[in-house]
């Protein structure tokens, strides 16, 4: 986090910019503020994590989250990075269950015998399970999608293109003639020649 560099979009190299909603750095504040109080602690503070400079908030990563604290329930879109640890996958499962959100999970392991629990938990929980790779956006080629509260329903090119989209269907018999037809259809109309 603190190699990322911070600044406006315009100069080469940066990665963090300003917060583009006016209320949105309080509120990010707000969030570790409360966290603090409960026992977190913002770990790279030394590095400037968490300070803010008009609506350039600086990377913050705070740790331990607990579910006492408003970081581990509400989904911030900020850079804030809450860290929550568990000893057993049982915690997990509880944690989700509890939960509203279900867009990405990401897990680190050497071992698919370790995964393949923590991948059947969050099959029908999330979205998206990166195995070895940060939750991420893109690439544009995966659909994003979501479940429960936070995000219902899949984001993507092509399902973009199907709900803007009106099905037909151009049918016809198999006989000599309407193969003929057909063939004509498909160089003489619009419709079929925009299908490609």
């Amino acid at each position: 986090m603190n190699a990322l560099k911070v600044g406006l979009p315009w100069e080469d190299g940066v990665t963090i910019t300003p917060l583009p909603e006016p209320s949105k750095p309080k509120y990010l504040q707000d969030l570790i503020e409360d966290a603090k109080e409960e026992g977190a602690a913002v770990v790279n503070a030394e590095a400037g994590g968490g300070t803010l400079s008009g609506a350039l908030f600086t990377p913050a990563v705070v740790y331990p989250v607990t579910a006492k604290m408003r970081l581990f329930h509400e989904e911030q879109f900020g850079p804030v990075i809450p860290v929550g640890t568990f000893s057993d996958i049982s915690q997990v499962r509880e944690a989700l269950a509890s939960s509203w959100n279900g867009q990405q999970a990401a897990i680190f392991t050497t071992g698919a015998a370790s995964a393949a629990p923590i991948v059947d938990t969050l099959a029908s929980v999330v979205g998206r399970i990166n195995i070895n790779s940060q939750c991420s956006r893109g690439p544009d080629v995966f659909p994003f999608s979501g479940r429960r509260s936070s995000a219902m329903g899949t984001m993507s090119v092509t399902e973009a293109l199907r709900a803007f989209s009106i099905e037909t269907l151009v049918a016809f018999p198999d006989k000599e003639v309407n193969r003929q037809v057909g063939e004509g259809l498909e160089t003489q109309t619009k419709f079929l020649q925009a299908l490609g």
